[in-house]
């Protein structure tokens, strides 16, 4: 499916394709590439020696769980990055299924242990170990972004979320003048955070080319108020809770809309009305299939 496709917005992989490997991994961000897909999307945290590492949660107690001998709790912010660079992930129960379970889903449901590890609760970690012993391991910022330049279709966009405090100076420091930074777009779903942003860019520090973007989830009139004066170039809505015309109203301010986590078919359906930018998905794969038979079907 093209870029731009006039049937459907950009597909941004969610942490990565989580099917192929541990989400947040270089062999995520590898499938998504091989896919031909338009966007990643992955999440930063800080280590205690400064460096932004590509992780979603603060601790590292459900990626490491499972591991034979090295699950641990501790928190990114507490290890630098010798310590960190040393975690291994498990593959085995830490990969999503090919297809959304059945049944209604939203934002919450996919934050579950048992979607987000991919783990089947008749298959215990020892077992699964047994089938499965390849090992992830945590990347950089820094690292992600050469492989993006260097290797990542040039069609392709990175979303990279900002999870932790004191993160966007060092991020826009990393990418100032890399090669990746007109195809990055930096957010926060943080409030705290996201004026962390926006105050670095309105004091001139925001790199040039580099976009920014605020996973606002809902338009309120508090929301709309709250956009004035800020640098945006899109903003994350939830499925359903905006109508085409919030997106068209949004286009009027020049901001985008990126959806976060179309997961069924039914959202899927109505993501060819919604005239949004993109949107983020943990089933890329499912979605490409869904994509082509419409097509063919229409």
């Amino acid at each position: 499916m093209p870029q731009n496709s006039p049937f459907f917005p950009r597909r941004f992989a969610h942490r990565g394709v989580a099917q192929a490997a541990p989400e947040n991994t270089i062999g995520a961000f590898e499938a998504a590439a091989a896919m031909g897909l338009e966007g990643i999307e992955l999440d930063i945290h800080l280590s205690r020696d400064g460096v932004p590492v590509v992780i979603h949660d603060a601790n590292l107690t459900r990626l490491t769980c499972g591991h034979p001998s090295k699950h641990s709790n501790a928190r990114v912010k507490d290890l630098d990055w010798e310590a960190l660079s040393q975690v291994e992930i498990p593959y085995a129960n830490h990969t999503l299924n090919e297809n959304p379970p059945n049944g209604a889903e939203n934002e919450f449901l996919a934050l579950l242990p048992n979607r987000v590890l991919g783990q089947d609760f008749n298959r215990d970690y020892t077992a699964a170990y047994a089938d499965e012993p390849r090992m992830a391991k945590l990347m950089r910022l820094s690292d992600f972004l050469d492989w993006f330049a260097d290797q990542a279709p040039a069609v392709m966009e990175a979303e990279l979320e900002i999870c932790a405090g004191g993160l966007a100076k060092p991020v826009f420091d990393l990418l100032d003048g890399h090669p990746a930074i007109k195809r990055c777009i930096v957010f926060s779903g943080h409030p705290a955070y996201i004026c962390e942003m926006q105050e670095l860019a309105a004091c001139g520090g925001k790199p040039a080319g580099l976009r920014l973007g605020a996973n606002l989830r809902r338009i309120d009139d508090s929301g709309l108020e709250d956009m004035e004066g800020m640098d945006l170039f899109e903003v994350g809505l939830n499925p359903g809770s905006f109508a085409k015309e919030d997106v068209l109203m949004l286009n009027r301010r020049g901001i985008e809309v990126l959806v976060n986590l179309m997961d069924t078919p039914e959202w899927w359906a109505e993501l060819r009305t919604t005239g949004c930018y993109g949107f983020k998905t943990n089933y890329a794969g499912a979605f490409t299939r869904f994509a082509r038979e419409w097509r063919v079907e229409n």
